[in-house]
């Protein structure tokens, strides 16, 4: 009985120091990949030319971007007819 313990502790050891090696890996790869991330921020930021960019060619110079007004989707309009015909259907008349 003596020997199946000392196998039990030994297999129950072996576990858990590959589950901190599992563990201490994925911590590993964590730090390499902020760290390449970090590193991303230690380059000097390129030099912006407004009007070499592909956008240039739709906006006037020396003029800011037009703000885009979105359009009304087919079901939004429909469903905003149907609630004003609705509203004027419950409108009491003077009759």
């Amino acid at each position: 009985m003596d020997a199946k313990a000392t196998s039990n502790v030994q297999e129950n050891l072996a576990r858990q120091l590959s589950d901190s090696v599992e563990r201490l890996q994925k911590q590993v790869e964590k730090v390499e990949f902020w760290a390449s991330a970090l590193s991303g921020f230690t380059r000097p930021v390129a030099d912006y030319e407004p009007e070499t960019t592909a956008v240039a060619r739709y906006m006037k110079p020396g003029r800011p971007a037009r703000k885009k007004h979105r359009r009304r989707s087919k079901a939004t309009s429909e469903s905003r007819a149907t609630s004003e015909r609705s509203a004027h259907k419950s409108v009491p008349t003077g009759r």
